[in-house]
């Protein structure tokens, strides 16, 4: 396979099969890379999207220490609309030992739960899509709680 992207950080390339047209996004972690992946440019490919649902509705956000759980309205497909894969995604940027990563989250269920630490000088946040056949809803951002100092909890 050949690399043709990568997120911001490195930690997902974005790969297809050499002189193929199919490409999709590996987490770097678990791949072996000849060579040095932060040389390939950072890219950025918008999702397909789902030509008969609209975004997810409900979407909120509640923190208990280090973890913020989101949840949402279930989004019920027509049959036949079922994509086999997980239906849910977050892509949130959160703190981890100060330092804003990228951390996308699939879920089953209409919620996820994720751990985001304080001290980050830029705020977390985070925004959730699902998943059918024909393509995924629109993002809708979640609204970040933010992470109290420590003692402050």
């Amino acid at each position: 396979i050949e690399i043709i992207g990568r997120n911001e950080a490195g930690t997902w390339i974005l790969v297809r099969g050499v002189g193929g047209t199919n490409a999709c996004w590996v987490k770097a972690s678990l791949l072996q890379i000849r060579g040095e992946v932060l040389n390939v440019a950072p890219t950025d490919v918008p999702l397909p999207p789902s030509p008969y649902y609209g975004p997810l509705t409900g979407v909120t956000a509640a923190r208990d220490g280090d973890f913020v759980l989101v949840t949402w309205n279930p989004l019920f497909l027509r049959a036949g609309d079922d994509s086999e894969q997980v239906p849910y995604v977050v892509e949130a940027w959160v703190c981890r030992e100060g330092q804003v990563v990228f951390e996308p989250v699939g879920s089953y269920a209409p919620s996820a739960e994720i751990r985001d630490e304080y001290g980050c000088s830029q705020p977390s946040h985070a925004r959730v899509t699902a998943a059918e056949k024909h393509g995924y809803t629109p993002y809708v951002e979640v609204h970040w709680p933010p992470a109290p100092p420590p003692g402050e909890e």
